[in-house]
């Protein structure tokens, strides 16, 4: 960190709704409005109902694609593996969201939905995300 090297100290231990709002929420636009979802994932103005209702509509998805019997794409074609695939893939999910270099959503309704459309296809290893 060249530009702003005397700042360092001072960014890294803002709590990240500051940092949120200061460098990526698009505050000092003059339409910038704090109390509307600016789409950046966890923005803490996107209203929890709404990742509520993403999660439901994943659930019925995931539901839908059983409606023929056991999905073509899906590796986990029983509950007890599909339910374990979820529990290793909730356990590591850190690394998940660190291999991909994004902050772990805020909203735990997000992180189930990730981890339940994941739990089709992940084989129930932690380390293998």
């Amino acid at each position: 960190m060249r530009v702003g090297r005397e700042y360092y100290e001072v960014l890294e231990g803002m709590h990240y709704v500051c940092f949120h709002y200061e460098f990526e929420h698009g505050m000092g636009g003059e339409n910038a409005d704090p109390d509307e979802d600016c789409g950046v994932a966890g923005c803490p103005s996107a209203p929890a109902v709404r990742h509520k209702d993403r999660l439901v509509a994943v659930v019925r998805a995931l539901v839908a694609d059983w409606s023929d019997g056991p999905p073509a794409n899906w590796d986990n074609h029983s509950l007890p593996d599909y339910l374990g695939s979820l529990s290793a893939w909730l356990e590591d999910s850190e690394r998940y969201y660190a291999d991909r270099g994004v902050s772990v959503p805020w909203n735990g309704w997000e992180v189930v939905q990730h981890a339940m459309r994941a739990a089709t296809v992940h084989d129930g290893e932690p380390d293998r995300l």
